[in-house]
């Protein structure tokens, strides 16, 4: 990915201290290993506010069937934020990390850290509590997550905000009062996971992705991919390569797709970034551009944004409005639903 020593805390994990058959370095191992839940991660009776003009929200699994993802995640960090930086790909960005499990199993199935600025993350990932358990085959609390993030959380000047999931499973379609009560607090109705994601979209502005890991059962995987499209859009699902190698493209992957949305690079052009950016860059490694099969794994997992419409330009304005058009308008607030719940 690239050192980014200079704007973050630390370097990219080069290669010498990455395991062979894990890809992740003995300093993830070392560095996440809370032991407990921070409670100030929980989000009952909490609710968040960012006031950057780019909201970003990253909800990344940390169950068992994950692997090592997460922690590839954390290696990869440094040089994911600092090419944000170096390129202007999001400015004035700040970030939600939320680490999800399942509800119905889990010590700790939802952390979400207060907004941060890029280059201070660090002292949230290593608060995080990566349980490694996980509920049932096929399913976590993802729409859990998302019901915090759809209702529980103000972005008041947002112009272009993201969020971007990581997992390999699917959502249970249901979400009871009872749920969202002993997580959240205040008062809460039923409601679906469809209802959920369609408000998330809403928030941000069409901006809620996947980037889904292959999930180990074939049939189980094909059914939660087309459970992820049916309420994001097949735009908005990228799928993981396979294997280790496939995780060690996670930082590529994950910075282009920042990239793309954002509206700084087509795809086109992210992938010409990528040749000028180095495939591996720590303190006293040797210069290695990027590899072909590195560059062609990216191009293919990004496919689905190749025509992605960033927010700017979907918000465009015609230089000329009718009369007609603007009495058309519906009054402000008239049909609007009330969200379903109540602090």
């Amino acid at each position: 990915m690239g050192g980014s020593g200079e704007y973050y805390a630390r370097d990219v994990t080069d290669r010498r201290m990455r395991s062979n058959l894990t890809g992740v370095s003995s300093l993830a191992q070392t560095e996440l290993s809370q032991s407990s839940v921070e409670r100030e991660f929980l989000p009952k009776d909490r609710r968040l506010v960012c006031s950057a003009r780019n909201p970003l929200v990253y909800i990344f699994d940390v169950t068992g069937s994950m692997g090592n993802l997460p922690k590839i995640i954390y290696d990869k960090w440094p040089g994911i934020v600092g090419q944000v930086a170096a390129r202007n790909y999001l400015p004035d960005p700040e970030m939600s990390l939320s680490a999800v499990g399942d509800i119905t199993s889990d010590r700790a199935p939802l952390q979400m850290a207060d907004f941060a600025v890029l280059r201070n993350l660090d002292k949230n990932f290593k608060r995080i509590y990566f349980e490694g358990a996980g509920g049932l085959p096929d399913v976590e609390s993802y729409e859990v997550a998302a019901y915090y993030y759809a209702y529980l959380c103000d972005m008041p000047k947002a112009e272009n905000p993201i969020c971007l999931f990581t997992g390999d499973e699917g959502f249970r379609e249901r979400i009871y009062p009872d749920d969202l009560r002993n997580h959240f607090g205040g008062e809460h109705t039923s409601t679906t996971a469809t209802t959920v994601f369609a408000e998330l979209k809403k928030k941000f502005k069409g901006n809620v992705l996947l980037i889904h890991r292959h999930y180990p059962n074939e049939n189980s995987n094909t059914r939660i991919v087309a459970e992820w499209r049916n309420v994001l859009g097949k735009d908005r699902v990228i799928l993981l390569p396979r294997g280790t190698d496939g995780d060690l493209a996670i930082g590529d992957i994950t910075l282009g797709v920042y990239a793309i949305v954002s509206g700084a690079r087509t795809l086109t052009q992210y992938l010409e970034d990528m040749r000028t950016r180095p495939l591996d860059l720590g303190q006293g490694v040797e210069y290695e551009p990027q590899s072909p099969e590195r560059i062609k794994q990216v191009k293919e997992a990004l496919a689905p944004l190749a025509g992605f419409t960033p927010v700017a330009m979907k918000t465009a304005e015609p230089s000329t409005k009718s009369k007609s058009t603007d009495k058309a308008k519906p009054a402000k607030g008239k049909g609007e639903k009330s969200a379903p719940w109540k602090l």
